[in-house]
């Protein structure tokens, strides 16, 4: 009996997981409440001549946060794409280097790190949503168990490497942004 209860508990928890790596990566890409009010990070971005005055940046797009939600159906840097790098002087963000923070000019680091947390958030998702479909077996059989055990924990290493990833970039740069006088914070 309490074998089947923590199996559907497992299973609840990784449904809930699930849900909210799902609402993590349609940041930006969905015009709707609530999901128009998270983003990773925010800068003031006035002083840079294509760029919104204040930046929002999602995996999907960069909006503008000026009105308090993201306003993703800008100009240039406003068009949805998948894995939208944070790379402000490329053409991928804003395409300038007027205003742009010196620290973010002439390197390629920030853009494959982010690129590469995106595929991580993917394949995190990818193995969340088999872990879930087999924890339906794990209330039946053994074997589903260790399968969706197994599952889990490929997820779960996958989920932590996208919020190491994660964490490291985006305070990385905002605190390198926060140095050049411009005002920058991670949500």
């Amino acid at each position: 009996m309490a074998g089947g209860l923590f199996g559907l508990l497992s299973l609840v928890l990784v449904a809930g997981g699930l849900l909210f790596a799902l609402f993590i990566l349609l940041a930006g890409a969905v015009d709707g409440n609530p999901v128009n009010r998270w983003y990773f990070l925010e800068a003031d971005t006035a002083n840079i001549p294509t760029a919104p005055p204040l930046s929002r940046w999602t995996f999907w797009n960069i909006c503008d946060g000026s009105s308090g939600v993201n306003d993703c159906s800008g100009q240039g840097y406003g068009s949805v794409s998948p894995a939208r790098p944070f790379d402000p002087p490329s053409g991928r963000n804003f395409g300038t280097t007027e205003g742009i923070p010196k620290n973010f000019i002439g390197t390629r680091y920030y853009f494959y790190m982010t690129r590469f947390m995106f595929a991580f958030a993917l394949i995190a998702l990818f193995f969340g949503a088999c872990a879930l479909l087999t924890g339906i077996l794990a209330l039946c059989t053994r074997l589903g168990a260790y399968l969706s055990g197994l599952l889990t924990t490929v997820a779960f290493f996958f989920q932590a490497l996208t919020a190491a990833l994660m964490t490291y970039v985006l305070s990385t740069a905002c605190t390198r942004a926060n140095a050049n006088d411009s005002q920058c914070c991670l949500r």
